[in-house]
Formats: structure tokens, C-alpha cells, sequence
């Protein structure tokens, strides 16, 4: 047979602490999601104003065009 001892402040400290327990996991389960959430969405500008925005004209480079390419001849190395 065996022997059960009953103790009320045992058995209530143990259900406040699973409680507290609970509490930390349900806060930090809502907690990293809203960091989340807010990191993503914190200072994001949906709209450039027209003053962050810089248009340059580029530099034509003028190029000779005097070199030709045979695409028919096999180089030496490429069939090894």
C-alpha cells in the first residue's frame, strides 16, 4: 500500500509556479512575433519625395570599333 501525503501549500505553490511558467511562455510566444512585426514595419517610408531622388546625365563613351571576332575558329585549347 502505498502512503499519499497531502500538502496544500505544496500543491499551490507548484500550481502558481506552473502558471508563472505558462505566463513567461505566452509572453514570449506574442513577444518575439510583435518584434517581428514591428521591426519590419518601423520607418518605412511607402513614398520618395522628389528630393532624394538624383538624375545625372551619363557620359557617352565613344568607342572604335576596329577589332573583328571569328566565332568560326577553333581555338587551340578548347577541344583538349
Amino acid at each position: 500500500m502505498k502512503t499519499t501525503f497531502s500538502n496544500k501549500s505544496g500543491d499551490i505553490l507548484e500550481i502558481a509556479n506552473q502558471v508563472i511558467y505558462s505566463a513567461k511562455v505566452l509572453a514570449i510566444g506574442l513577444f518575439i512575433p510583435f518584434l517581428f512585426v514591428f521591426g519590419i514595419s518601423y520607418h518605412t517610408n511607402n513614398s520618395v519625395s522628389k528630393d532624394e531622388i538624383n538624375v545625372s546625365k551619363q557620359h557617352q563613351v565613344i568607342t572604335e570599333n576596329n577589332s573583328t571576332v571569328d566565332f568560326g575558329k577553333a581555338l587551340s585549347d578548347q577541344n583538349s
